[in-house]
């Protein structure tokens, strides 16, 4: 049998979970030694699967090359290991599953099997477009309950929701008081995000488990000041006369108009600033910084800030529709597990500090995620109901 036949055969064992240790080896080996068309039909028989959520086509051609450009790199026999993972469609991520399953069989002899965790015995859906809108008079709004057309009114604006599950602010009626500044909230659950469209045109992604507090109106303001707790991914609308600035517990962001990413959560030890396009002035408790576009800000507990160049796919991975993860210990990732799932994680004592590098898409099961964190074989998995166990 040669070389390409074999890999096919060894490549769709592997996709009915059918792979034994040395078959994985033997594909990764494999992998090292045919050609590039080879290898790009390997990566278009995954994204052709007629159940994968972004088939292959024109439109998702980028996506697909710089999958196998990455799988390239890793098969490279000469090639030190190294960052492996990019934005990747949802049905490449068995293949990606297959690169890091190799690399542990390859690098740890004493790595177990890949195999389905046979503690799963439940799995939990994911999350989706879930959201409560709170207006200046104190009326609550559900959005995941509400159909589409204007859901309500505040500070002279129709509050619209879009068919494609948005909130938007145009012109309404004009009896309001304009001295009477319209603040309204926006508040995602743990499982839930949702996308908005401030009234002055700014575009913004906020994440699960998020708060946002922002004018109905921007009229008659100096400033666009609006509060942040959580995550959010801004695309601010430019308007050189009225700075867009956004507040965190220890980060104030002040912005013309550009495209960035707040990291803000309570529980994930400070802010982080991510700048996309165009630039902005960061300020904390002790110190200001302007930062460039690839460059991060991060608050430390004194309020200093320090300025680093950043992964940007990384960190709007999550506005992506993904999960990203590189050299990431389990812990805080999996915080971000479970504020989109829903669930609580629950630590053995002798939980080891195993560093992640994988990608999937945030709309696959939960069990689809545990399984390829699991292919290391030095971390297991147990749902239970909306608890997930961590054991060595």
């Amino acid at each position: 049998m040669g070389a390409e036949e074999n890999l096919n055969e060894l490549y769709k064992r592997f996709l009915r979970h059918e792979s034994k240790p040395e078959d994985i080896r033997r594909l990764m080996e494999l992998f090292g030694t045919v050609d590039d068309q080879t290898l790009q039909e390997l990566v278009r028989m995954q994204l052709d699967d007629p159940s994968a959520m972004v088939p292959f086509n024109a439109e998702n051609r980028i996506r697909y090359d710089r999958i196998f450009n990455n799988l390239k790199q890793q098969t490279a026999p000469a090639r030190p290991a190294r960052k492996i993972w990019t934005a990747i469609s949802a049905a490449a991520s068995v293949i990606l599953l297959l690169v890091t399953a190799g690399y542990y069989f390859l690098h740890s002899p004493s790595s177990r099997p890949v195999v389905a965790a046979q503690r799963i015995h439940n799995d939990v859906k994911p999350g989706g477009t879930n959201a409560y809108l709170i207006l200046s008079d104190g009326q609550s709004i559900a959005l995941a309950g509400e159909r589409s057309g204007v859901i309500g009114m505040d500070a002279g604006k129709s509050i619209v929701k879009t068919a494609n599950g948005q909130v938007e602010y145009v012109n309404g009626h004009n009896n309001h008081d304009n001295n009477k500044i319209g603040l309204n909230i926006l508040q995602t659950p743990n499982g839930g995000h949702y996308r908005l469209v401030l009234a002055d045109g700014t575009k913004v992604w906020l994440n699960a488990a998020s708060q946002l507090t922002y004018p109905a109106s921007f009229a008659d303001l100096k400033e666009r000041k609006i509060e942040l707790k959580g995550e959010a991914y801004f695309e601010v609308a430019k308007d050189a006369a009225h700075p867009f600035i956004v507040r965190t517990d220890d980060q104030q962001i002040r912005v013309l108009g550009t495209h960035f990413n707040v990291n803000a959560y309570h529980d994930d030890g400070g802010s982080k600033t991510t700048l996309l396009e165009g630039s902005i002035r960061a300020a904390g408790n002790h110190s200001e910084a302007v930062v460039r576009p690839g460059q991060e800000v991060v608050s430390s507990s004194t309020g200093r800030l320090t300025i680093g160049q950043a992964d940007t796919e990384l960190a709007i991975a999550w506005k992506n529709d993904q999960f990203m993860f590189e050299s990431e210990p389990v812990r805080p990732l999996m915080k971000k597990v479970a504020r989109w799932y829903d669930v609580e994680v629950i630590y053995a004592r002798d939980v080891p500090d195993v560093r992640f590098n994988g990608a999937i898409s945030k709309f696959e099961n939960i069990s689809a995620v545990l399984k390829i964190l699991e292919s290391t074989g030095k971390i297991h998995f147990e749902v239970s109901g909306r608890n997930v166990y961590v054991t060595k």
